[in-house]
């Protein structure tokens, strides 16, 4: 598994630094890699932490991390930060694999829960596109649409005022115009989606409680892995909610917020 790892990291992962511009940042990368290859993973966690506080946001960053605490056995800790990665850039490649990956190395038990139509809708259609993809596809779809239903409007005007036989509607263009509209949806949840916040449960197991503090009653047992909803914070604790099921409160530490 470790060779996999280590191939994977430089035949995805690396390439990336050619196109980073900071020094710091590129120096720390560059660190991060070189005790990555030796199995120094300690300091090649250390040395991408580091990077990241130079750049919070890199997701590539995020995914060598990812890598490098899952070679130190914090698999769920992993697979938050590889779903971070993926926030700032749904469609990194790399990261993508790391989750699958992670995933497969993971026991996470099912609990009880209602699988939500919106939550369905979420995983196959707005988290792996980013916002900046639909916003493209919204604008042509609306420019090739009109582009043919002005067309049709002006080729209809004309056969009306040579009392010519009217132009049959633009399939083409109605379909351009269901397609905009479609898309011009996913857009707007795509911007909703991100208004909620998510994190990743990151210790191997944690009581979800009917309050925050200490020996509160345990409502249900989060597993590490797990995706929860972010709903409010009390110091130490904060209040989360597993998707189709119930809410509670875990301790901040046991979770890495993602988006």
């Amino acid at each position: 598994m470790t060779t996999r790892l280590i191939v994977f990291f430089f035949t995805l992962i690396l390439p990336t630094l050619a196109w980073t511009q900071d020094a710091d940042f590129a120096a720390l990368f560059k660190q991060g890699t070189q005790h990555y290859a030796a199995k120094e993973y300690d300091k090649s966690r250390d040395a991408f932490a580091k990077a990241l506080e130079k750049d919070p946001y890199n997701a590539t960053t995020l995914t060598n991390l990812a890598l490098a605490q899952f070679q130190l056995g914090k698999k769920p800790l992993a697979i938050g930060l590889f779903r971070k990665a993926l926030s700032s850039d749904p469609e990194l490649t790399q990261a993508k694999a790391g989750l699958k990956f992670a995933l497969s190395q993971m026991d996470i038990k099912e609990i009880p829960h209602q699988i939500e139509t919106y939550e369905s809708v979420r995983a196959n259609l707005l988290a792996p596109v980013s916002v900046v993809a639909y916003l493209i596809t919204t604008a042509l779809l609306l420019f090739a649409a009109g582009w043919i239903l002005i067309g049709f409007m002006g080729q209809r005007r004309r056969a009306l005022a040579e009392e010519k036989a009217l132009p049959g509607i633009p399939v083409i263009g109605s379909m351009l115009a269901v397609g905009f509209i479609i898309s011009l949806t996913l857009l707007g949840l795509k911007i909703f989606d991100q208004s909620i916040i998510r994190a990743t449960i990151v210790d191997d197991k944690v009581a979800l409680q009917s309050a925050p503090g200490e020996n509160q009653v345990a409502l249900l047992e989060l597993y590490g892995g797990m995706e929860v909803i972010v709903q409010n914070d009390n110091n130490e604790w904060v209040q989360v909610t597993y998707p189709g099921s119930i809410t509670g409160w875990v301790k901040k530490s046991a979770v890495l917020r993602t988006n």
